[in-house]
């Protein structure tokens, strides 16, 4: 089973030492370029907080001790699917760090050991979320297309159309094929996509017009619509 991945995770790096911002970054890219794209790297808490719109990270990777908080915070101020790895040199925080369902806990010196090993264990997770039809971290889908783990932006997606077994997902730049029912997808996805008809699935924000029978993408697309979706469709418009 292959786990190759064909979009990448933002990565947010809390260090309040540069030495210690610097090695992080140089592991994570040396041992794990391939799953992170984008890394960003602060020296609080403030500064994380501050990145959060215009950034959007995936997964944090943040210092036990900052000055002053713990890192342990940025649970407060984030969504409970980004996953935190703590990473400190001083193992007797772990056990606290576990108690707050932190992702992982990495001790400081980093090496390609311990890098690889938490590589692993976010690989485990994508797949099994991958497997139960869940969302992937935050706001994006994580499905099976031809054999691979991909993550799709919940922001991308054009329609959502039932294939038999499969679903087809239709984004501007490619159609994706997913290994599961349009019920199954249904699930896995916010309130702001609706079933319009049996076949298809919409996020409200590319409507365009709908008639009595039809919806009008923003792209132009037309989609049939049925008396069940036209109901669900007025209630949320």
């Amino acid at each position: 089973m292959s786990t190759e991945l064909k979009t990448q995770f933002n990565a947010l790096i809390i260090d309040d030492e540069i030495s210690g911002r610097t090695m992080i970054e140089y592991y994570l890219k040396e041992f794990a370029s391939d799953i992170l794209g984008k890394i960003v790297s602060v020296s609080s808490l403030k500064e994380a907080v501050q990145q959060f719109d215009s950034f959007k990270p995936d997964i944090i990777f943040t210092d036990y001790e900052l000055r002053n908080e713990s890192g342990l915070s940025v649970k407060d101020y984030i969504h409970e699917d980004i996953p935190v790895v703590v990473v400190s040199a001083h193992s007797q925080y772990a056990l606290e760090a576990i108690q707050t369902n932190v992702f992982d806990y990495l001790l400081k010196p980093l090496s390609e050991d311990e890098v690889l090993r938490f590589k692993s264990r976010l690989l485990k997770k994508i797949s099994k979320d991958s497997q139960n039809g869940s969302i992937g971290f935050d706001d994006q889908l994580i499905i099976k297309d031809s054999g691979e783990n991909t993550m799709i932006a919940f922001g991308d997606i054009l329609y959502i159309e039932a294939a038999g077994a499969y679903s087809k997902i239709v984004t501007d730049s490619k159609n994706f094929i997913a290994s599961k029912t349009l019920k199954s997808i249904e699930s896995s996805l916010p309130k702001s996509f609706i079933r319009i008809h049996r076949s298809y699935i919409v996020p409200l924000n590319q409507i365009a017009s709908y008639s009595s029978s039809t919806v009008c993408l923003k792209n132009g697309n037309q989609l049939a619509l049925s008396k069940t979706g036209k109901k669900l469709l007025q209630s949320f418009i």
